[in-house]
């Protein structure tokens, strides 16, 4: 192989969006599985999300291991749309806050929860057996006041099982991982409105 066929290889891979000359772009899917609709019962509650602005562009570089090749994971970008569809499907009535909330929007649409979502944590372990990663989400949650009233802590990780019929590659272990992010922080979102009903 002349330098000219190499050079043409590694054109046609950074041009299909997965590799670029230092290492590999990780994007997901960005869908939910079927088992994400078995495992999410929907709730009649009303709530409120945040999402702030830095969220869809967070990005993970841990490349997993010593001698694993450079990886940028984008994380937020399939995050954003698998959180949102996730929470219109549990929730009966959810409002999407496309700008920074305040008490009186707050009272003005009868919202009683508000949450806000940040990626605290992405991990990334490569071994000679495969790969896995983990996402850790906190969810913010405060009352119509805009006061706060307690942080939720949930995880993901794509070593769960039955996430996908097939499992493989960095894209599906990234979107198993915020599938079962998303699946957790919503059964902890629902129990806590449970818990605290009038």
């Amino acid at each position: 192989m002349n330098w000219r066929s190499g050079l043409l290889i590694i054109l046609v891979l950074c041009q299909s969006g997965c590799v670029t000359l230092f290492g590999w772009d990780i994007h997901a899917p960005a869908v939910l599985s079927q088992l994400f609709y078995d495992k999410v019962i929907p709730g009649k509650e009303r709530v409120a999300l945040y999402l702030p602005p830095d969220l869809i562009a967070y990005q993970s570089k841990n490349r997993g291991g010593r001698f694993a090749d450079p990886q940028t994971y984008h994380v937020g970008e399939a995050f954003v749309p698998m959180v949102i569809e996730g929470l219109q499907y549990a929730f009966q009535e959810f409002i999407l806050m496309e700008t920074e909330p305040t008490p009186d929007i707050l009272k003005r649409y009868g919202i009683s929860y508000l949450m806000v979502m940040r990626i605290k944590d992405f991990g990334n372990r490569v071994t000679l057996k495969g790969q896995a990663v983990e996402l850790e989400t906190v969810v913010l949650i405060y009352d119509s006041e805009l006061h706060f009233v307690k942080g939720i802590k949930a995880r993901g990780s794509s070593d769960a099982q039955k996430v996908f019929a097939k499992k493989g590659g960095p894209e599906v272990n990234l979107n198993a991982a915020i599938e079962n992010n998303v699946i957790a922080t919503i059964q902890l979102l629902q129990d806590y409105i449970h818990e605290n009903k009038e």
